[in-house]
């Protein structure tokens, strides 16, 4: 009986040290293509999520934490130098964190599952940011030291600038793997902390959360599309939405 315990933890270690890695890659891919790449809009949290419930089976607890953290950051606007949060170790983790918890603990509280997720996810968006920067930072002034020989030819200067960028993404897709491999860890386990030992006005408290979704989104958007040039369109079609509200 005890082998058999034993069996099933290592099994259960094995998964979940599985699961991690594939978030890190994840974490790491969608680095690249935000950082070197095409800057697509898969980085964003929605779409991250979403990606990361389809790998792990769990696309609609998922979904519901990248909405969520979508409309939250859409706020942030990147301006003045301020530092904004890492919203791929922020999708990737907390979209990650909810979906494995909704899947190995069979916990039957959706939305306070999603309230940790958005929560854990909140908080690895601000870390990632601190942990990152710095050496971000290194490569930036590592790539901007690089030189070209003044008597070099067009072959060696092309496998030069091939073998910085190569370096470069590799970079990138090392540094937020690990970051996302470690945070999901952390994350993981913290949640798992959370729903084993919270209840009672907590769970309450987040299913009453919820109902404010709608109102951060809403926020959200007035303050991204808050400019001089665009008020008045938006509040047309806010004037246009309520019309046609309470005409149907």
């Amino acid at each position: 009986m005890t082998c058999v315990y034993k069996s099933e933890r290592h099994i259960n270690r094995v998964r979940h040290m599985n699961s991690f890695v594939i978030l890190g890659l994840m974490g790491g891919i969608l680095a690249v293509d935000h950082r070197a790449g095409w800057q697509s809009m898969l980085a964003q949290p929605v779409f991250s999520a979403a990606a990361v419930g389809f790998a792990i089976g769990e696309i609609e607890i998922a979904l519901a934490v990248g909405v969520v953290l979508e409309l939250v950051y859409l706020s942030i606007v990147p301006m003045r130098g301020a530092r904004i949060p890492d919203q791929i170790a922020s999708g990737v983790v907390g979209a990650g964190t909810a979906a494995l918890l909704i899947q190995n603990t069979s916990d039957p509280r959706f939305v306070f599952i999603g309230a940790i997720g958005v929560f854990i996810g909140l908080l690895a968006g601000e870390a990632g940011a601190r942990i990152t920067a710095p050496l971000f930072g290194l490569q930036n002034r590592m790539l901007s030291g690089f030189e070209f020989a003044p008597d070099a030819t067009g072959r060696t200067t092309v496998r030069r600038i091939f073998w910085a960028h190569l370096g470069s993404v590799g970079f990138i897709f090392l540094v937020e793997a690990l970051l996302v491999l470690l945070l999901g860890a952390a994350g993981y386990y913290a949640g798992d902390k959370m729903t084993r030992f919270t209840g009672g006005l907590l769970v309450e408290g987040a299913l009453k959360w919820s109902y404010l979704v709608p109102a951060i989104g809403a926020a959200s958007l007035i303050h991204l599309f808050w400019q001089h040039h665009l008020r008045r369109a938006l509040l047309v079609c806010a004037v246009v939405v309520v019309i046609f509200l309470w005409a149907t």
